[in-house]
């Protein structure tokens, strides 16, 4: 407990600006709105792209809105419920000299949850990144497992700067990213296997 910064977790919250409170009810409505309205912010953004695609691109495309909403979901969920927690008591709790004391301000209070979660909201998406980018044919399995040590390198990083530094923590958050990337494999893997059948079905490959 004592290495993980782990313990009450008693916030003196300050405001230092006369709106600071105003602006903060406003962040985090904006922040709650635009979680629960993904899905048709996703589906609009869908609907702009839909015309350019053929028949068949529609068709291993179906049900991306679905899977993007449920994904973003869940990087939100990973992040407010497990990572938030760790990084925000970890950094609260740490006491470089009884000397200095925490006094945070609800911006950034705001600012560094809003950070977190949306980061890895959007990081989650990563699966359906990778499906967009086989199919156009600008990824590869085979680009993705050379490249997998590197990418194995970054998340680690990632999962060092946002939470706290003791493996436990590094860990928790790099498990999931590294199985991610795994899916993603694996979805570049199908894509192009679609891609190349139509390729040969057009007499194009």
């Amino acid at each position: 407990v004592d290495v993980l910064c782990l313990g009450d977790l008693t916030i003196e919250f300050q405001n230092t600006e006369l709106s600071g409170q105003f602006m903060m009810s406003f962040s985090v409505s904006f922040l709650l709105g635009f979680i629960m309205a993904f899905p048709f912010v996703f589906w609009e953004l869908w609907r702009f792209i839909k015309p350019a695609l053929n028949p068949a691109e529609l068709k291993y495309a179906r049900g991306i809105v679905f899977w993007s909403s449920l994904l973003f979901f869940m990087g939100v969920l990973f992040a407010y419920y497990i990572i938030a927690p760790f990084t925000i008591n970890f950094f609260a709790n740490y006491q470089l000299s009884p000397v200095f004391k925490n006094i945070i301000t609800i911006s950034n209070y705001t600012d560094t949850m809003t950070d977190l979660v949306l980061g890895m909201g959007i990081v989650f998406e990563l699966p359906v990144v990778v499906f967009f980018l086989s199919r156009i044919g600008l990824l590869t399995p085979v680009i993705m497992r050379e490249k997998r040590k590197y990418a194995f390198v970054i998340i680690l990083i990632l999962a060092a700067v946002i939470t706290p530094p003791d493996w436990f923590s590094i860990w928790l958050v790099t498990i999931p990213l590294v199985i991610l990337y795994e899916a993603g494999i694996l979805i570049s893997e199908r894509a192009v296997k679609d891609r190349i059948k139509k390729l040969r079905a057009s007499n194009k490959f």
